[in-house]
């Protein structure tokens, strides 16, 4: 279990098994178990391990590349324990597994054993993709590991084949959204255990479903943050709006930075059997050195998935169209797998509320939803280049975007995260679902979604420190100030994750959901028969009728989707459409003739051509 090599010449793939504490048993000794501990901090003399209930203390040795080791016999499994940093105060370990207490607490031993069913488990193709974003706080009423697993069934029946939990690194305080994890190796301890955790990916991989996790790198939270008393982990030449941004690209402690996060990377696919990374603000990730860390990590994961015959969905928040993302490394791209393209979301949202906009990015209401279904995107951009709205001559391959038409940000940035039928109308939702979910992109659903939550998901953090509390608030403010927050809920009120909790799916409107599973259900049909894809589709728009239409051609068929979106002060008329063949879907039953199509309406058609 000792390093054989320095811990800098560890392959990134297996430096997770090696930084922080672990627990282990001599083949030769009989009695309790011994930790080794590896500890970067180049700049400190001295780190000592405190066992909580323990008296006496234990140094570790440093050497040559500033990291710090040794095995000591007195701490074991379920330990406690802090660090010291050169007679400093107590701090929790960097790459602590478990922080039982929160981020200023004592790190906790843990036992990496678990009795996985999983060995015979196979994700799904890219292309079967439906995924389902949830908060695990917020998913239940218990808001644990444990309770997650009890709505497992649920989403199988509505034909899910992913989950996306929302971020899991240990932060500040009993509630947070995850974005402001400082404990990136610790999953966080108001979910439950990481035992628990993993017994929810053993249950999800057991009913067919793959689990993706949120991973944030771009920054680190404000509170509970000590990375910096131990190593030069942050940067003096970048920033972010929402903490401290890590240093990637410093000439001399880079490279450390660098292995931290690729290591933190496969820590996650490794030892909890996820099946996906989805990375935080790939764009906001600043870093001048080449290749960039974020290229470096799919190089990695890469690399780790096919040493485990291991397949691993890397999924990036680029929010528009990059050009360079889904390119395989080896052609010069980064080498993700599929990356959130927010145009789906934001044309729709402009189509059906025009004048109020949710991104800083302007979206029309007279082009762009058609543009999205026709070309793919509106604005484009990199790692490197700022966005830029385009008008491309060619469609884009949309199999590897991630479109949907809400998700957190969607919801818990408006002020009163109201969600879209609340913002729209019930028939609205409806409509709009049916081009999400019949166009080639990956769907994503935001939990409840499915059923017309009427519960809210808003903003909430639980900082300790009442600079933060307010910071909060204020940073918001400025971030969306085309909103006006005077009826907002502060996100510092209990009361604003509480009220956030998700309702059962028979609290919700389960005409909703039944059109929900009918929609994925013909999704999957189709992409069965190979036509929904982007090479089978045309598009058309209607602009003085506001009916979008798209055709998915083959040989022997063609199927025909018509989703007529706008905005609730249109007068409501009914419009002819050309339409043949059976009539598979319709999103307001018996409400018109065949042909014919009310404002915010939908129908979906399947014309034989052979036999």
């Amino acid at each position: 279990m000792k390093p054989r090599v320095s811990p800098r010449a560890i392959p990134p793939m297996e430096l997770h098994r090696y930084l922080g504490a672990h627990a282990y048993l001599d083949a030769h000794s009989v009695g309790p178990p011994k930790t080794r501990f590896l500890v970067w901090a180049p700049l400190a003399e001295t780190i000592e391990v405190h066992r909580v209930g323990l008296d006496s203390s234990f140094a570790l040795t440093k050497d040559s590349e500033g990291y710090h080791l040794g095995v000591w016999d007195a701490c074991g499994d379920g330990d406690r324990y802090f660090l010291s940093v050169d007679g400093g105060p107590p701090r929790p370990d960097p790459v602590s597994h478990y922080q039982p207490l929160g981020v200023h607490g004592p790190s906790e031993v843990t036992n990496p054993d678990f009795d996985w069913t999983d060995q015979d488990w196979v994700p799904p193709a890219a292309d079967d993709l439906v995924i389902y974003e949830l908060h695990v706080g917020a998913f239940t009423a218990e808001g644990t590991f444990a309770a997650a697993i009890e709505r497992l069934d649920e989403l199988v029946e509505l034909g899910v084949t992913a989950i996306e939990l929302m971020p899991l690194a240990e932060s500040a305080g009993r509630w947070n959204w995850g974005y402001d994890g400082v404990g990136f190796f610790a999953p966080s301890h108001n979910f439950g255990t990481p035992q628990e955790l993993k017994r929810l990916v053993d249950a999800a991989h057991s009913k067919g479903v793959a689990v993706i996790v949120d991973v944030v790198y771009n920054h680190l939270g404000p509170e509970g943050n000590y990375l910096d008393d131990f190593a030069p982990y942050f940067s003096s030449d970048h920033t972010t709006p929402w903490g401290e941004a890590p240093n990637f690209d410093d000439p001399d402690w880079g490279i450390d930075v660098r292995r931290f996060v690729i290591s933190n990377a496969i820590y996650w696919l490794d030892t909890f059997h996820f099946d996906g990374l989805r990375v935080d603000a790939i764009h906001c990730t600043r870093d001048e050195s080449d290749p960039h860390v974020v290229a470096e990590m799919s190089d990695h994961v890469t690399q780790w998935s096919e040493a485990n015959d291991r397949k691993v969905f890397l999924i990036a928040e680029s929010n528009v169209y990059d050009p360079e993302m889904l390119v395989p490394r080896i052609n010069g791209g980064v080498g993700f797998d599929a990356a959130w393209c927010d145009d789906f979301l934001h044309s729709v949202f402009a189509t059906v509320r025009p004048g109020e906009q949710l991104s800083n990015r302007t979206y029309r209401p007279e082009t762009d939803l058609a543009q999205v279904l026709a070309k793919g995107y509106v604005y484009q951009g990199t790692l490197r280049k700022e966005r830029r709205r385009e008008t491309p001559n060619e469609r884009v391959k949309t199999h590897g975007l991630v479109y949907s038409i809400q998700n957190h940000d969607f919801i818990g940035n408006h002020p009163l995260a109201k969600r879209f039928h609340q913002l729209t109308s019930i028939e609205t939702q409806r409509a709009a679902a049916t081009l999400l979910l019949l166009t080639p992109a990956i769907p994503m659903l935001f939990m409840g979604e499915e059923f017309a939550s009427n519960r809210p998901f808003l903003f909430f953090v639980d900082f300790g420190d009442e600079r933060l509390q307010k910071a909060v608030v204020t940073g918001r403010h400025e971030e969306y100030p085309q909103h006006d927050w005077s009826q907002g809920m502060l996100p510092t009120d209990p009361t604003a994750f509480e009220s956030s909790k998700l309702e059962s799916k028979e609290e919700g409107n389960l005409a909703m959901w039944q059109w929900y599973q009918s929609l994925i259900q013909l999704r999957k049909e189709l992409r069965s028969e190979g036509i929904l894809c982007d090479e089978a589709i045309h598009t058309q728009f209607d602009a003085g009728q506001g009916i979008y239409r798209i055709d998915y051609r083959s040989p022997d068929q063609v199927v025909t989707v018509f989703s007529r979106l706008a905005p609730a002060t249109v007068e409501p008329t009914t419009a002819i459409i050309e339409a043949s063949g059976e009539l598979l879907l319709d999103s307001r039953p018996g409400a018109t003739q065949e042909n014919e199509l009310l404002v915010n309406h939908a129908k979906v058609f399947r014309e034989c051509l052979m036999g």
